[in-house]
């Protein structure tokens, strides 16, 4: 696999490390390759697990998953037309658009190394551009075009026929009718048959890992914009997917927020979890010389995983664990909670 300098990734034990974008905010170029586990971890469940609902499952997801590719040379999009407006923004493009990248990027892995990583819930920010027939992934920046990260899914799928992918389109941005259209018909045309459709809450208790590998469905695709969705009813839609954000700075309020929310979870639904942290654009402006991964996201990922060390699978626990940088600390977070999976097996099978 190649870095897009042109070098090839490092190796660990003879395997490539998946690519890793060059970075403005720290000298992390690369990243070891993830435990082999993690890559299939679904494959590998405990068979006491085959026949539990996948609500019930605890899943490791990415937060903002395309912002490995935010590129400052394509200027800022129009998530943030506060940014977009700001004269000092387009006065001073050579100090601003770096800044905006180290507080807006919170991966490093592109979609193939995340999914190596364990990483099975994709957050996709979708955006047009002008003069540009092309949808791209958006957070303050653009970054890779959501098309390419669909065949970096689909890729992975089809050399791993037994894992499965959730994808949440949770924000679109300038995206006319037209847009959704050919973005829903393309989502359609790449996951084919691997899409699992769009069926009543009621019925998930029936949705678990045999019965999806029975029938070769992979993908699950939740689109936020009803109008859009009306396009290709398989999709899912937002009510099918709660997704809370603390939106907080303070790592005592996430974990309180994370608590009340997950005792409260609805039953026969999937859950996300969103174990982040999120700047406010006066902290930002207060430390333009740092980036979220130094400020936040090492801190909040700490947080993450102690908050973790209790809780297990299940009814009341968690389901989608979304966090920035998944590789942090040798992919610890993804590493924790696939493993929350195994006190579940073991109940199961004490019962």
């Amino acid at each position: 696999m190649m870095t897009k300098s042109g070098e090839k990734s490092p190796k660990k034990n003879g395997v490539n490390a998946p690519a890793v974008a060059d970075e403005v905010d720290g000298p992390l170029l690369h990243s070891d390759a993830p435990p082999g586990e993690l890559s299939t971890w679904m494959t590998n469940i405990s068979p006491t697990l085959y026949d539990t609902p996948i609500w019930k499952l605890t899943i490791p997801g990415s937060h903002d998953s395309g912002s490995y590719g935010l590129s400052v040379d394509l200027g800022v999009s129009p998530d943030r037309p506060d940014l977009q407006r700001n004269i000092f923004v387009r006065l001073f493009k050579c100090f601003s658009l770096p800044t905006i990248h180290r507080w807006t990027k919170t991966q490093s892995l592109d979609i193939t190394g995340q999914l190596a990583a364990g990483i099975r819930y994709i957050d996709i920010r979708t955006a047009s551009k002008v003069d540009d027939n092309n949808l791209y992934f958006c957070h303050g920046l653009y970054g890779p075009q959501v098309v390419d990260m669909l065949h970096q899914i689909n890729a992975f799928l089809q050399q791993n026929q037994r894992e499965i992918v959730f994808i949440d389109f949770q924000h679109f941005y300038r995206l006319s009718d037209d847009d959704h259209k050919q973005l829903t018909t393309k989502i359609m045309e790449i996951f084919g048959r691997k899409l699992v459709p769009y069926s009543s809450q009621l019925l998930m208790d029936r949705i678990t890992l045999r019965y999806l590998w029975d029938k070769r469905q992979q993908v699950f695709v939740y689109y936020r914009n009803e109008t859009g969705r009306m396009e290709a009813p398989v999709l899912w839609p937002s009510r099918c997917l709660p997704n809370p954000w603390a939106n907080t700075m303070s790592r005592e309020k996430l974990t309180s927020f994370l608590d009340t929310n997950i005792s409260g979870r609805p039953p026969n639904s999937m859950y996300v979890t969103q174990g982040i942290l999120t700047p406010s654009n006066r902290y930002v402006g207060l430390h333009f010389y740092s980036s979220l991964r130094w400020d936040l996201a090492d801190a909040c990922n700490q947080c993450l995983t102690k908050w973790l060390e209790d809780k297990s699978a299940g009814t009341k626990g968690p389901n989608i664990v979304m966090s920035d940088f998944v590789e942090w600390n040798g992919y610890e977070i993804p590493l924790k909670t696939v493993k929350l999976n195994e006190k579940l097996a073991l109940n199961a099978y004490k019962n």
